[in-house]
């Protein structure tokens, strides 16, 4: 029984899967990164930029959040809340918020609490109840509108039509 023999004309396709988004790609093709000893393959390299920056992004979040709390939380419903208002309001203006205020997250959560857990769902509520006027508060841009108004001016005014009233005060007049 022979064995399969590679020809060293052939070029052999080697399928990797991206670690961000699981997507088969050639190997030739992906942006390699080697970490521990092990490859890493991303789509490209301007997806990888962005994962990195978001992952870096929620690591300062936490870092912020663990400074608020006193000590690394390690309920895990810290995480699926934080990860939940990510998606809606973005790292970048949690991360803002966060850091603009410190020092209030830190007075609102020095209270005593039952448990870890509804220390955990009180910080999630304040920060619902705030995120939203704060994306409002950072929007505050003017806004430019342009008006173009044609040079000739092409409206007529039209007389007015006249009211039933309006024609029986002339009748009554006359009358």
């Amino acid at each position: 029984m022979g064995y399969p023999t590679h020809n060293s004309n052939e070029v052999i396709n080697v399928l990797v899967k991206c670690k961000i988004c699981g997507q088969k790609i050639d190997r030739n093709d992906a942006f390699k990164i080697r970490k521990n000893n092990k490859n890493e393959y991303y789509c490209n390299q301007q997806e990888y930029k962005d994962w990195f920056e978001i992952k870096n992004n929620k690591d300062r979040c936490f870092e912020i959040i663990y400074s608020i709390f006193g000590h690394k939380v390690t309920n895990t419903i810290l995480y699926k809340e934080m990860n939940e208002l990510f998606e809606i309001y973005g790292i970048n203006l949690i991360l803002s918020y966060l850091n603009e205020n410190f020092n209030f997250l830190n007075d609102m959560l020095s209270k005593s609490f039952n448990s870890e857990y509804a220390q955990i769902r009180y910080f999630s509520a304040i920060l619902k109840n705030n995120l939203y006027d704060y994306k409002l508060k950072n929007k505050d841009v003017p806004i430019v509108t342009k008006i173009d108004i044609p040079s000739k001016n092409k409206y007529k005014e039209q007389k007015r039509k006249k009211s039933l009233l309006e024609y029986e005060y002339e009748i009554g007049d006359e009358l």
